[in-house]
């Protein structure tokens, strides 16, 4: 016992777990910031692949450098430590293989295919990929998602079918003409590009626009855009009279 106590004691062995704790502390902080920073799709996607790997990297690193550090100096790799070094290799061993068992259970209860529209961990789209540790969705507004499936394992899967579930919405636009407009070809133009860029609208099917009425200042266009959910109906109005400058003045709705 006694020979042991100078590797359980001594000040660099503590040094170690300090140090240990403190990297494990970051990377549990890092991550849990990350989800409060408005990253695009593809920047999360990067965070998410790459930060496990990062993760172990930098414990590979600092246990390589630890062991050689105590034994170049004489020091004993004691009980303590050793324990330390079992159970974060236990940890990320477990963090590194979850999404693969989830994968697994949820493949095996869920038999979801490619092209399937889902709603999954909040996102709602088509899928596009089942990879081994992940499934990937393409959601309305174009962009990929990367879910892994310790996400979505346990939670409830909606399965859409779009031909039967998509709305149509149809409304009266009253529009100023001014230059930066320019004709009304390009207002229309501009109108179409804006409500395909919003995240709820349908790419599947793109709006239709048409000259209602038209004046010397001001010109009304019925407007149809189509999508999923009827309350993005209103939200899709509003923003293109704030974006225009225009009036809504007639609108119906029904299905596509």
């Amino acid at each position: 016992m006694e020979a042991l106590s100078p590797g359980i004691f001594s000040f660099p062995v503590f040094l170690f777990i300090l140090l240990a704790l403190i990297i494990f502390a970051f990377f549990r902080l890092f991550k849990y910031l990350v989800q409060f920073i408005r990253l695009t799709p593809r920047k999360a996607s990067f965070v998410n692949r790459y930060l496990p790997v990062t993760e172990l990297a930098v414990w590979t690193i600092f246990f390589i450098w630890a062991i050689q550090y105590l034994f170049n100096r004489g020091y004993l790799v004691s009980l303590v430590p050793l324990l330390v070094f079992l159970i974060i290799i236990l940890y990320l061993a477990w963090y590194g293989l979850k999404d693969i068992i989830a994968g697994v259970i949820f493949k095996t209860t869920n038999p979801l295919e490619e092209k399937d529209h889902v709603t999954l961990a909040g996102i709602t789209g088509k899928v596009t990929g089942i990879k081994q540790a992940s499934i990937e969705i393409e959601d309305y507004s174009g962009h990929i998602v990367n879910v892994p499936f310790s996400k979505v394992v346990g939670n409830i899967v909606l399965k859409h079918y779009p031909s039967q579930s998509l709305l149509s919405h149809n409304f009266l636009l009253q529009c100023p003409l001014t230059e930066a407009d320019g004709n009304i070809f390009d207002l229309s133009e501009n109108l179409r590009t804006t409500i395909l860029a919003l995240p709820w609208a349908s790419q599947k099917k793109e709006p239709k626009i048409s000259v209602e009425a038209e004046g010397a200042e001001h010109v009304l266009l019925n407007i149809t855009i189509f999508s999923l959910d009827q309350s993005y109906f209103i939200k899709t109005e509003k923003f293109l009279e704030k974006e225009f400058g225009g009036q809504v003045v007639k609108k119906e709705a029904g299905m596509a």
